[in-house]
């Protein structure tokens, strides 16, 4: 099975691709919303379809197509233990979770937020949950291997605290959740990336 396109790693091209469509489909959503701010608005608020009525599908699209996109990186990531079989442990619950977690992206996108909103909070909970665990497997399961580059365990460290201050937060419904719930998304996808580029350049 050929596993590069053009001699690129397939799971390079499926991290890069998930940060291009998160922009890609989610700047024009905002936009279209009026009044739309990351310090007033959960990201969901995106596919409201009452109150962003030109724009919600963006948003719908947008997560159903990152969550088929990362899949073929979370099956890239076994090549963290077939290089170093002592984390392999760690790696098939991350990639179980990543599979989880890209079925739950999946779901989001059509689950509107205001038509289906039990279904679509759900979905949501379960997703920053796969990223809040996966954050820490990483920062534990990897800072042993060698071809780890340990300096993305303090981007991982400052991302599991979005996401943690982000759920908690949202658990007393406070306004200030929001802002950090943009941030998780944003730091995990350009974590992704560079979790992808360091298996690349290290040639795992």
């Amino acid at each position: 099975m050929n596993n590069t396109i053009k001699g690129i790693p397939i799971y390079l091209i499926s991290a890069i691709l998930a940060n291009i469509l998160y922009y890609l489909f989610l700047i024009p959503a905002a936009f279209l919303y009026p009044g739309y701010s990351p310090f007033q608005h959960t990201v969901s608020a995106l596919g409201n379809t009452s109150k962003n009525p030109n724009g919600w599908f963006l948003f719908s699209i947008c997560l159903i197509l990152i969550g088929v996109a990362l899949i073929p990186f979370f099956i890239g990531v076994k090549k963290w233990h077939e290089s170093y079989p002592k984390v392999k442990n760690y790696m098939i619950v991350i990639q179980m979770l990543g599979f989880f977690d890209c079925f739950s992206m999946v779901m989001i996108g059509i689950s509107p937020t205001d038509t289906v909103s039990i279904q679509h909070n759900f979905w949501s909970l379960i997703n920053f949950l796969c990223i809040y665990i996966n954050l820490l497997l990483f920062i534990i399961g990897l800072r042993n291997h060698p071809s780890y580059w340990k300096r993305l365990s303090i981007i991982c460290a400052i991302n599991f605290a979005f996401c943690g201050t982000f759920l908690f937060l949202m658990s007393v419904y406070s306004l200030f959740a929001y802002i950090f719930e943009h941030l998780t998304f944003i730091v995990v996808l350009g974590l992704i990336s560079m979790i992808a580029l360091n298996m690349y350049k290290e040639e795992l």
